[in-house]
């Protein structure tokens, strides 16, 4: 790995994607929290929304993939799949072959639920950039994307980083 450059325009560069990233979280939330999200029942949070998401576009998972797809303990991934069981959103069942382990599928509610999700955020992302170009738009796309696989690459391979803020969440 190569290290970057440091200068006073690197610097200030890093300065302003910190801050434009803590102002997208904080955006992000308050949207959340005061228009709500479509499909009824409790609002989901971040893990759910992606607990939910990977069940629906499978056929369900054991509870340890689910743990390691979403880079967290077993006990942290029961603990956040239990509220969306106890809300009719996912059924959890003992594997025929090994009663040790717990499979999560999806139920109808659940996927009604992401779907709806999944369409009322396209929808608020197609009207934030109804003035954007579609080249800008792949553009922020790859470059969104390509931070995401740089930061899971940078934590993974930061076990402590991990195990400190990952894995609890």
């Amino acid at each position: 790995m190569r290290a970057m450059a440091t200068s006073p325009s690197v610097d200030s560069d890093l300065a302003r994607i910190q801050e434009s990233i803590a102002w997208l979280i904080r955006l992000g939330e308050f949207h959340r929290f005061h228009r709500g999200e479509a499909g009824g029942g409790p609002m989901l949070d971040r893990t759910a929304f992606l607990v939910l998401s990977r069940l629906a576009d499978g056929p369900g998972l054991a509870m340890g993939e689910i743990a390691e797809q979403l880079d967290m303990t077993p006990s942290t991934a029961t603990r956040r799949v239990a509220p969306l069981a106890e809300a009719g959103l996912v059924r959890r069942e003992r594997h025929p072959d090994s009663h040790r382990t717990v499979f999560v599928t999806i139920t109808e509610a659940g996927r009604r639920r992401v779907a709806a999700v999944r369409q009322a955020r396209v929808e608020t992302l197609r009207q934030t950039f109804r003035d954007w170009q579609p080249d800008e738009l792949g553009n922020l796309a790859a470059t969104i994307e390509r931070l995401t696989q740089t930061l899971a690459v940078e934590f993974a391979q930061d076990g402590d980083f991990a195990d400190r803020h990952l894995r609890s969440t």
